[in-house]
């Protein structure tokens, strides 16, 4: 009581209502009857954790000076100066220090009555009051006697049968008061939570704001209802915006709020101050009687203000209004959070989307540049052969010939993979008889695969059919061959399989393409589709490859909306299957 923070006088009349006050007066009225004392007061908890007169009977002066009063929760000087009573506490006024008294003039009242002058009489600067906790011990409320009828302090005998006389109506206290502390509470957060699952989902945070505000306004009984975020310009508070937004973000960090009258402005810290014009102007031009302002954050972050305004008509706002204010402010934090989170994926996305057209615009541009020379050097190739020339220069043509040919094929791989890359250039919706194109695809590659003394065995289903790019399909089919060939000794065998296939309740048609060639090592194996990429293995690099195939055919499978997986052992073979659905890649959700 030291700190000069303690006395500040709390906002007032922020409990329950009217109906709920009248019935605690008539509680108030009954208990001192009952108990035969001529006052008796109650006091309830707020939810921000102050102490507040609800009814006061008996005494008029009292219940001016203290009804809808509010005290910090202080219950030291209870529990050192009382004396227990059968679960009261009796402060004997001559028990009281300086700082007491001093606590009890600023937030209490003393009768203005003489002492009794009986042996253990009744002294003014006596209190009887009792605790009301519930059933988990949480205090609820707390009920003051003043001026007993027989004008003698209480003795042990005399609270025991106060209790024996009231006791059950300590529970119904206790009950009121919690039925405002969580009822109000409740019914506001409800009506939030509605108006928030109404918002339609995938908004930016600008939008958001704007969608929250609206349907918060059309479900809750409130003149008003915005989430005004950090930035926002709010027409006639231009001038005070800044010192608006550090007492908001002030109120973050202390985990508080604001309130907004036309006479006064309140704070949960702090002293009330005399409300600033441009709010009174408007609370006038908006036509509201007062608001309540909750910051909203995330850890030390201030992210935005909830505001809630009411018309002049309407009750002032109560302490479980403001409890579940912030709890919907919580609320709105986390979508506030998730739409930013939503709208840096989309700045990613378009980020990434413009490097990958960089990357392929760059791909094509070298694929073009690279066509026009290779097909000059073939021209002068094929001329030069016309002419009889000697064995050597012979040897150095073909090795040229040899040389042209590999860029030419890298040529093709480039553009192939910038066009299957391409997401704005999907695969055709047109129907693909698999089964003809994987039989014609093996059969052009029976030559290369006799050449190189390699078994070319294919076992096709009739009757297979995709919806997709026909051309793309080849590509895949012939890479997936010719790969398996050109990594298989001579002597070896390369068996390829496509069937009909359902995975995950999708008809589709898997195709497994197995060789008894070299193998890949099992480090390497999550690197295979990668474009350009080459084994370190001396012996798969003796094989010349611009190291695109594999990664052709993974685009391919995948724009499909197929899946492709591989397993291998060096030395032993390598197997690839893909599953490709058969009516086409299938839209996102």
């Amino acid at each position: 009581m030291g700190d000069d923070a303690g006395w500040v006088r709390p906002r007032g009349k922020a409990w329950g209502n009217e109906a709920q006050r009248a019935v605690l007066h008539a509680v108030a009225e009954d208990l001192a009857r009952r108990t035969q004392h001529k006052v008796v007061a109650i006091e309830a908890l707020r939810t921000d954790g102050f102490l507040e007169f609800v009814a006061i009977a008996g005494d008029d002066a009292a219940r001016d000076k203290m009804i809808g009063q509010a005290s910090p929760l202080a219950l030291d000087h209870i529990h050192a100066l009382g004396e227990d009573l059968a679960g009261w506490r009796h402060i004997a006024g001559e028990r009281l220090d300086d700082d007491t008294r001093a606590w009890l003039d600023e937030y209490g009242h003393k009768p203005a009555t003489a002492p009794s002058g009986l042996p253990d009489g009744w002294d003014p600067d006596d209190q009887m009051l009792r605790l009301l906790e519930n059933e988990d011990g949480d205090l609820r409320a707390i009920v003051y006697l003043d001026e007993p009828h027989s004008g003698l302090r209480p003795t042990a005998k005399t609270a025991e049968a106060i209790n024996l006389e009231v006791g059950a109506m300590f529970d119904a206290v206790i009950s009121i008061v919690e039925r405002e502390l969580y009822g109000e509470q409740l019914r506001m957060v409800t009506q939030a939570r509605r108006a928030i699952e109404s918002v339609r989902p995938g908004l930016g945070a600008q939008e958001l704001v704007g969608e929250l505000s609206r349907a918060m306004t059309e479900a809750m009984d409130m003149a008003e209802v915005a989430v005004v975020a950090t930035g926002t310009v709010v027409e006639g508070l231009q001038a005070a915006r800044a010192e608006l937004a550090e007492l908001m973000r002030h109120q973050w960090r202390r985990r508080g709020h604001v309130v907004v009258e036309t006479q006064r402005t309140w704070s949960m810290h702090e002293e009330s101050i005399e409300t600033p014009d441009a709010l009174v102007r408007l609370l006038d031009a908006r036509g509201m009687g007062s608001g309540l302002l909750v910051p909203i954050g995330a850890g030390e972050e201030y992210l935005a203000t909830l505001v809630m305004g009411r018309a002049p008509d309407a009750p002032r706002w109560n302490a479980s209004e403001i409890n579940a204010a912030t709890t919907v402010a919580g609320d709105v934090a986390r979508l506030m959070l998730e739409a930013r989170l939503m709208e840096r994926e989309r700045a990613l996305n378009a980020q990434l989307r413009e490097v990958n057209d960089y990357r392929r615009d760059m791909v094509l541009t070298l694929a073009h540049e690279l066509r026009n020379p290779v097909s000059v050097l073939f021209t002068h190739l094929e001329l030069l052969d016309q002419d009889p020339t000697p064995d050597d220069v012979r040897d150095s043509l073909g090795a040229l010939g040899r040389s042209a040919r590999r860029i030419e094929d890298m040529v093709a791989d480039l553009m192939t993979l910038a066009s299957v890359s391409d997401p704005d250039n999907g695969p055709a919706a047109l129907e693909v008889d698999l089964s003809a194109l994987v039989r014609e695809t093996c059969g052009d590659l029976a030559s290369t695969a006799a050449a190189a003394g390699v078994e070319v065995d294919s076992s096709v289903a009739d009757g297979l059919t995709l919806i997709g790019e026909a051309a793309g399909l080849q590509r895949m089919v012939a890479n997936l061959v010719g790969n398996a060939v050109k990594y298989t000794p001579a002597g070896g065998r390369v068996a390829l399989v496509a069937s009909a296939h359902a995975a995950g309740g999708v008809d589709g048609v898997r195709m497994t393409c197995a060789d008894t060639g070299i193998g890949i090592a099992a480090d390497e194996l999550d690197k295979v589709f990668q474009p350009f990429f080459r084994s370190s293995s001396a012996e798969a690099r003796r094989r010349p490859g611009t190291g695109l195939g594999l990664a052709i055919i993974e685009r391919v499978v995948t724009t499909h909306g197929g899946t492709l997986e591989v397993t291998s052992t060096l030395g032993e073979g390598t197997t690839f299957a893909a599953w490709i659905p058969a009516g086409g890649p299938r839209p996102p959700a």
